[in-house]
């Protein structure tokens, strides 16, 4: 058993802040003849990478750092991730969501997977990216040492400039922990997520915070710091005759800031998340928002927790101002600067955390299988990756040199079907979809772009009265989209297509149908085409009732004049509802 034996503050909660369709489809009478490729060149294909592959909670795993290394690595970052939900338990929003975690432990494959703004940048060695359905962390384990030259990467002395100049500046080397860096990373992937991802000074704050969980065998604690006066751990070496310092994402602000002057209030809240600064962990903006986060939620013994929570709450309904900060905290900006200060000189602090009970240990999750990756998980991880990090004709050419090896895994058809669409040849993209939908991959993307491609098709060629679908052709367009909305994630291109296509039919869906939109809105009530779709249904179906409702919030949440004069002529157009029977 795991019990809270600790005060667990309020501040967490705030900081984190089947269907029948009517026809079903006959099976196939003959197999789906998949694409051909057709070689160009003389060139054999190249060798096969040697990835490793495992599957933890929320991730698939690809690595092609050593199996050693990969195992510890993921093993450790489970359970990080396992103790994070003990003692935070509202920081991950869908525990279902599946994302990928790609680990580069060889030359240049880190770099292949940077997105363009970030390909060259040398600070950088982990990264997130994220879809409507797809997500992934990226991280950089080949990388032993970071030269940084720039002035902002380090904090400057009391008393002097954060902004020396370039001749004062000297070229200091550090050693990226990459546990540390995949624990930011990952809480950094967490928080942006949400449907209002915080601030980045706040995200930054929090990551700083977590990764740094006190984790033993029994004990599970936040808030904690170390002692600003114990020795830096130490790192043996030289790198071009310097040796290397202690990362500074092994200490915490009070040790990082105990010599720095501190950034200003202004200057601190209004970093850019893409900025140099944002993305260094060890830099004086990450250890300050550190300081602030902690000083809100645990300094003081938890004196500052009400008025921070305050604080937050007001920034989801108004822009921030010095004004509304003093407001908040009854002092400045000027005045916070010196309040941190004293944390950092003197932390004085709660924390909160989870423990055993007596004679009792932590269940911790089984240690993870690590085995040789195959060729079709390879080719789909690394391609879908490079998609989401802008590069699909390289995601393509990676997806199909595992085809052409001969790979038919359903997700990897899947994912070439996709892939396919997305570039244009809907031909290859309906027989990579509907080989994988015949074998039920998990992939709603995938059963989306099918039911889109086949709606094409039927639509050209409608067999039902008034040129609108039949029966059977609007089935075999809803079939892949039922699929669909049964996986997660949910997506809300599922209901927009349900509903145009129920609106290209000669048929009107039943109260069951509708009920499905009904569903579909109140996931996306901001969605205003959803909702005047599912309300244009309601009408048509003679569900006047339901409609007034779905009238009443698309005119409240649209923005597009035109959207919201369809939804005023739908509103005058319907019957008056019936009046309320008189009250006895």
């Amino acid at each position: 058993m795991v019990s809270s034996s600790f005060s667990r503050p309020a501040a967490l909660a705030a900081a984190g802040v089947a269907l029948v369709i009517g026809h079903r489809l006959a099976a196939e009478e003959a197999p789906i003849e998949l694409p051909k490729y057709t070689v160009t060149t003389e060139r054999e294909l190249p060798p096969p990478e040697q990835w490793y592959y495992a599957r933890i909670e929320g991730f698939e795993v690809l690595s092609s750092a050593a199996e050693s290394t990969t195992r510890k690595l993921i093993g450790d970052f489970q359970n990080f991730a396992y103790a994070l939900d003990l003692v935070w338990p509202g920081i991950r929003p869908n525990k279902n969501a599946s994302a990928k975690l790609i680990i580069c432990g060889q030359a240049k494959k880190f770099e292949v997977f940077q997105p363009g703004n970030l390909r060259g940048t040398e600070r950088v060695t982990s990264f997130h990216l994220r879809s409507r359905e797809q997500a992934a962390i990226v991280l950089d384990q080949q990388t032993k040492y970071l030269t940084l030259v720039n002035a902002e990467d380090t904090a400057a002395a009391p008393g002097g400039d954060a902004q020396t100049s370039a001749a004062e500046t000297t070229a200091q080397v550090f050693a990226p922990d990459a546990f540390q860096q995949l624990y930011r990373e990952y809480i950094r992937f967490l928080l942006s997520a949400r449907n209002v991802p915080p601030p980045p000074w706040l995200a930054e704050g929090l990551s700083q915070l977590l990764m740094n969980l006190h984790i033993s065998a029994t004990e599970i604690s936040v808030g904690q710091v170390e002692d600003p006066n114990a020795q830096a751990p130490e790192r043996s070496g030289l790198v071009d005759g310097v040796a290397p310092a202690a990362p500074s994402q092994d200490r915490d602000f009070n040790a990082a800031l105990g010599k720095s002057r501190l950034m200003p209030m202004d200057e601190l809240f209004a970093t850019a998340a893409d900025s140099n600064a944002a993305r260094l962990s060890r830099g004086l903006w990450a250890k300050q928002c550190y300081a602030f986060v902690h000083w809100g939620l645990y300094g003081d013994f938890g004196k500052h927790q009400k008025e921070f929570i305050t604080f937050l709450l007001r920034l989801d309904r108004e822009p921030l101002s010095e004004e509304m900060f003093k407001a908040c905290f009854k002092q400045d900006y000027r005045e916070m600067l010196q309040a941190l200060r004293s944390h950092i000189d003197a932390t004085r602090f709660k924390f909160a955390g989870v423990r055993a009970d007596q004679g009792q240990k932590i269940p911790w999750p089984p240690a993870p299988t690590v085995r040789e990756a195959t060729q079709a998980e390879v080719g789909r991880l690394t391609g879908e990756v490079l998609t989401l990090a802008g590069h699909p004709d390289d995601a393509r050419t990676t997806m199909i040199t595992a085809y052409r090896r001969g790979e038919r895994d359903p997700a990897l058809l899947a994912a070439l079907g996709l892939a396919e669409a997305n570039g244009g040849d809907s031909a290859k993209a309906r027989k990579f979809l509907e080989a994988a939908a015949a074998v039920k991959v998990v992939r709603p993307r995938a059963y989306v772009e099918l039911a889109r491609l086949r709606l094409a098709d039927v639509r050209a060629k409608p067999e039902g009265a008034n040129g609108k679908l039949s029966s059977k052709q609007t089935a075999s367009v809803l079939e892949p989209l039922f699929t669909a909305r049964s996986q997660p994630p949910a997506l809300p291109e599922v209901y927009e297509l349900i509903a145009e296509t129920w609106a290209a039919s000669a048929s009107s869906p039943g109260p069951a149908q509708l009920a499905v939109l009904d569903e579909g809105v109140r996931l996306y009530p901001r969605n205003a085409g959803l909702v005047y779709a599912d309300a244009t249904l309601q009408v048509k179906a003679g569900q006047f009732a339901a409609a007034e409702p779905l009238i009443r919030l698309g005119l409240r949440v649209t923005t597009d004049a035109d959207l919201r004069a369809k939804f005023e002529l739908l509103k005058a157009g319907r019957p008056a509802p019936p009046p309320a029977p008189a009250k006895s």
